[in-house]
């Protein structure tokens, strides 16, 4: 019994663990996605607009190749530098 648990406790922490966009609420990846559109190419704009289209439901903009880099570069940032938090010292 012990090893199921603990198995059901790993398989916990590798859903947690698998991309870092699982460290922001529903509000604030949301408010990160539409950020994310904004720094699209009308070229890249169509091609997330063909993927979701021939994706349907399982497109997950979190898990797409495109918002994890751009979220990756954008985390990687010295803090101050994205232009969001407001407090820049002016």
């Amino acid at each position: 019994m012990q090893n199921a648990s603990s198995s059901s406790t790993s398989s916990h922490s590798h859903v947690s663990s698998s991309h870092s966009s699982g460290l922001y609420s529903t509000t604030s990846l949301s408010k990160l996605i539409q950020e994310y559109t904004t720094t699209l190419t009308l070229f890249e704009q169509q091609g997330l607009t063909i993927a979701k289209d021939h994706l349907g439901p399982s497109f997950d903009m979190k898990r797409s190749s495109g918002f994890v880099r751009w979220k990756d570069a954008r985390d990687a940032k010295p803090s101050g530098t994205s232009g969001t938090s407001g407090t820049s010292g002016k």
